[in-house]
């Protein structure tokens, strides 16, 4: 049986293959020492006790359970969800939109692949590319668009800060948008460094996209408004140049699959029009469940009052214990914690790439992600600092943090030997 081209891009050793594959065959095959590597966010008690709360409403109302199983909605999302949100971002943010800059996909995963491929590509006769104004960027990016080399990213300036921190800059210098970029887009926090690009620095990127004519697309699973994941001064921008993303995954919906899209009319029409060819209409059961949780403020409530203080405890705990554990007299550095459910190690000049610490790790029953995946648009045989960093998710419990920290420590020795 051959492939297209395009089949072949779709079926190889993804990165974003290789996070889910481990993911469900530690889980399934016993429980490893530390799971570190997946992105699932983590059970708090009064967060699940809130939507079991809204879907015991649902079920006990015959009409809308029947219309929450039984209906399809239209290729733009179910209208109760979509009224909630504007609602919400309205009186929260006083931005005046209306229905038509939303539109609901199935997870935002999805919803990028489709806004990706709307933008990217061949256009008149010019390839256009999506650009990342700094990597290390979303693993889940990197195989989005369709055509090849779909990507062009920007190396970032890095600031060392005492024996073992850094944080990465967005590097303006190098920053050219031309006829041949169709979007410019970053996470915030980024995913997986925890940066958190400043409202400076965001501004400057909305500048140079509206300049040339294209959108800056934001991607805030993590950050503003819900789950709001950030220890660190942020507004959350929005004008007609600009694509802003949300996703219900973070806020403990996973297994939903709602994206939330809001952006120019005719993007977000386009974007309508691309789910209802590829998925006829997004799944409902998110969007019932989360509805009137919006409309009355609860989800902000939840993010302020559990979710955030779960995930700045367990990163606390995690940065001590690494700080307590990893070799004093070796050059590794965690990139400050901004933001999000990750840690990202640098292991500066080590002997070992990060795939052969990633395999050595997993042999001992610690999963984490390699940092190659994680830097599209860049040849990481030319640059050794993407062969040297690892995603570790910190948001374990403690027995977890503990082992898997132990583990760390052996691998960083073995790796700079």
């Amino acid at each position: 049986m051959k492939l297209s081209d395009t089949g072949k891009k779709l079926s190889q050793d993804a990165g974003i293959l290789r996070l889910m594959d481990d993911l469900g065959q530690a889980l399934s095959s016993g429980a490893p020492q530390a799971m570190f590597g997946g992105g699932t966010p983590a059970h708090i008690p009064e967060v699940t006790a809130a939507y079991e709360q809204s879907l015991r409403a649902i079920v006990d109302d015959p009409l809308q359970l029947a219309a929450m199983l039984g209906n399809y909605d239209t290729p733009q999302g179910y209208e109760g969800f979509i009224r909630a949100a504007l609602h919400f971002f309205n009186d929260t943010y006083s931005w005046g939109i209306t229905a038509d800059n939303i539109a609901i996909t199935p997870g935002s995963q999805s919803g990028f692949f489709m806004l990706f491929n709307l933008l990217a590509g061949q256009t008149g006769g010019i390839k256009r590319r999506i650009m990342l104004p700094l990597v290390p960027e979303y693993i889940g990016y990197v195989d989005q668009v369709v055509e090849p080399d779909g990507f062009v990213s920007i190396r970032p300036a890095i600031e060392k800060r005492g024996a073992h921190e850094f944080k990465y800059r967005v590097d303006l210098n190098r920053l050219t948008v031309d006829e041949t970029i169709a979007a410019l887009c970053v996470s915030r926090p980024t995913n997986p460094s925890g940066n958190v690009l400043t409202d400076e620095e965001m501004c400057l990127l909305s500048d140079r996209a509206a300049a040339a004519g294209v959108p800056l697309i934001i991607d805030n699973a993590y950050g503003l408004p819900f789950p709001g994941v950030m220890n660190v001064s942020a507004t959350l921008p929005w004008n007609n140049n600009t694509v802003l993303s949300f996703s219900l995954s973070k806020v403990g919906l996973p297994s939903s699959r709602v994206g939330v899209f809001v952006g120019p009319p005719e993007l977000m029409r386009a974007l309508s029009s691309a789910n209802a060819i590829l998925n006829l209409a997004s799944p409902s059961f998110g969007q019932y469940v989360v509805a009137p949780l919006l409309e009355n403020g609860e989800l902000q409530r939840l993010s302020e009052r559990y979710i955030r203080p779960y995930y700045f405890e367990r990163a606390e705990r995690m940065r001590r214990l690494l700080h307590e554990q990893l070799p004093d007299g070796i050059p590794w550095r965690l990139h400050v914690y901004e933001g999000s459910y990750f840690f990202w190690l640098w292991c500066e000049d080590a002997r070992k790439t990060s795939m052969d610490m990633y395999d050595y790790l997993k042999q001992r029953g610690v999963i984490v992600v390699p940092g190659e995946y994680f830097f599209p648009g860049q040849d990481t045989g030319k640059w050794p600092h993407a062969r040297e960093c690892l995603r570790l998710n910190f948001a374990r419990p403690d027995a977890e943090q503990d082992a898997g920290v132990i583990v760390l420590a052996d691998m960083m020795r073995w790796a700079y030997r």
